[in-house]
């Protein structure tokens, strides 16, 4: 079975994180919610997905870092993608006022040469956007997508075939967006 390993937040509600779970099923991954009393249960898990939030924790950082150390698919939506970025700095995030808005989809994303550029096959894809913050630039991962207006979208890492992080809710999608079940197809696929 190819366990996911999802970050529990504890502002999230049980229908948000029903989302990322379906998803993870949806192509043969099992999930299993994560906190901080169960971290036992990371060696279990060949992937893990940080979850979108309002606020950056601790646990994001110690994931991120074992998916790096372990050399494991790694995918952050949202908050996830934003912690992502600011992995290893000391940077805040910038607000934004334009990028919420409840509409199947809000804004294109230009996608750079990049593993994602090949997953998602696509120069442009359209996507939803829920988020009030933005980093400003990323650390460790390198941005190979970004709005019209400059923000920051997906952000990956070179060295791995998937260790990227989204800023947009492909989960929210699923029922209706091609783009966002390649993207858990490949998350799945990409599982040990």
């Amino acid at each position: 079975m190819k366990n996911v390993c999802v970050l529990k937040r504890k502002e999230n509600t049980k229908e948000e994180n029903s989302l990322y779970m379906d998803a993870i099923r949806k192509y043969g991954g099992n999930p299993i919610l994560i906190d901080e009393d169960n971290l036992n249960l990371l060696n279990k898990c060949s992937g893990i997905l940080i979850t979108g939030g309002y606020t950056k924790g601790k646990l994001d950082d110690y994931l991120i870092e074992y998916a790096l150390e372990k050399n494991i698919p790694l995918l952050g939506i949202c908050q996830g993608m934003q912690s992502m970025a600011m992995y290893g700095t000391i940077y805040k995030l910038d607000k934004v006022i334009n990028h919420h808005s409840n509409d199947n989809y809000v804004h294109e994303v230009n996608i750079d040469e990049s593993n994602f550029k090949n997953i998602v096959g696509q120069n442009i894809i359209e996507v939803n956007s829920y988020h009030y913050e933005t980093p400003r630039s990323s650390n460790l991962f390198r941005i190979v997508g970004r709005s019209a207006d400059g923000l920051i979208e997906v952000i990956e890492n070179y060295n791995h075939p998937f260790q990227i992080g989204l800023q947009w809710h492909p989960e929210r999608m699923i029922d209706y967006d091609i783009v966002s079940n390649k993207i858990f197809e490949c998350f799945i696929k990409s599982l040990l």
